[in-house]
């Protein structure tokens, strides 16, 4: 599900400064269909081989299930059972499910077939919008310096409806009514997203017994909100590769919609779980950003992507940040005596740089820990989310 390496427009940097920046060599998904790559090209070899297949789910799934209506409903009794079991999800899994959502099926179907039409335009009309050093548009793949190659291409798309409208316009420029139609899709999807994506937040910060707004007051111009539509090929042989490897992603909340190939996997307590797709729910996760301005109260759980021998995979997933450029720390409603303040302050930007140069690693909130030794005053001290 990773969406990382955005260190670009509309972010510290402008449109003009990434453009001027060298470029990171990406490979990409067309050089295996050329013949240019080999699977041997994509192979995770050792311990951190794949074992798990994309099929195989738990008899009696434990993914905690979230009833997001009971939330914006007047039984009181129903609103606090289901935010204590969100809350205690957050903290345990990093992951949970939720239904009664309020975003239609078809929204983001539609989203999805938008996309797939994308992808199988001929490459050289993906390129027109390639996403420079991993960043908003088209990628085709991972960078060619990394240890594991990603098996997939994606469209990567920011919360911007000026940049939206442009990117479509000029793929399908000889298609205004199918250009028009995606532009209102993708509306549409934001929407939506966005609110519930609001909602989930106020409502875990709630159930830690701080303002509702905390941290969604932070999100400002600069917060990165963006969506990516991930394609898995089908892999002759899947127990070599990953669609991605085992990651934590950089943001607060990711909400994902997965086809019905299956292929997601969560790490839970030193084990991989495969989540089984489902129609009637999304799935969310929490992002490094909520565990570290929560003190670690809150779980940013590792997951992977595999993938199979005979289907395309699809995944289309939400987003959501805050300002990426500001100073961000722990509120001191979070630190006592039996938890003390783990993480040091950091901007968002400076934690996706981090995430790029170590390759998405799902170990990345180490990088923010305050080292034991450690006791300068001055490191508790910044703007905290109030």
């Amino acid at each position: 599900m990773a969406s990382t390496g955005e260190v670009s427009q509309g972010e510290e940097d402008s449109e003009d400064e990434v453009q001027k920046k060298p470029e990171i060599p990406l490979y990409s998904m067309q050089a295996l269909w050329d013949g240019k790559m080999s699977l041997k090209d994509f192979e995770v070899k050792g311990e951190e081989k794949l074992t798990l297949p994309h099929d195989v789910f738990e008899h009696d799934e434990a993914l905690p299930v979230i009833d997001i209506s009971a939330l914006l409903g007047t039984d009181k009794k129903i609103r606090d059972e289901n935010m204590a079991a969100m809350l205690d999800a957050a903290k345990t899994w990093g992951f949970f499910k939720i239904r009664n959502h309020g975003v239609p099926l078809e929204v983001v179907k539609k989203v999805e077939s938008n996309v797939k039409n994308f992808f199988a335009l001929p490459m050289e009309k993906k390129l027109m919008v390639k996403a420079i050093n991993f960043a908003f548009g088209y990628v085709g793949g991972s960078p060619v310096s990394w240890r594991y190659k990603w098996w997939l291409e994606g469209l990567h798309m920011k919360v911007n409806y000026q940049a939206i409208r442009d990117m479509v316009n000029l793929v399908w420029s000889d298609d205004k009514d199918f250009a028009e139609e995606f532009i209102s899709d993708l509306t549409s999807y934001f929407d939506t997203m966005r609110y519930l994506s609001r909602l989930i937040v106020e409502c875990l910060t709630e159930g830690l017994s701080l303002p509702r707004d905390t941290y969604t007051k932070l999100e400002t111009e600069n917060a990165i909100c963006n969506a990516r539509v991930n394609h898995y090929p089908a892999c002759p042989d899947p127990s070599k590769v990953f669609g991605i490897p085992g990651h934590t992603d950089p943001q607060m909340l990711s909400i994902l919609y997965q086809d019905d190939v299956g292929g997601l996997q969560v790490l839970k307590d030193g084990k991989w779980i495969g989540i089984r797709p489902d129609d009637s729910t999304l799935v969310c996760n929490l992002g490094d950003t909520f565990q570290v301005i929560t003190n670690g109260i809150l779980h940013s759980a590792g997951h992977r992507v595999a993938v199979n021998a005979t289907r395309s995979r699809y995944a289309t997933i939400y987003f959501y940040g805050i300002d990426n450029v500001i100073p961000l720390c722990v509120p001191p409603q979070l630190v006592t005596k039996d938890r003390p303040l783990k993480y040091r302050p950091f901007t968002v930007h400076e934690y996706r740089a981090h995430c790029v140069e170590k390759q998405v690693p799902i170990d990345g909130v180490k990088f923010l820990e305050i080292q034991p030794q450690s006791n300068n005053p001055s490191t508790s001290q910044s703007k905290s989310p109030q």
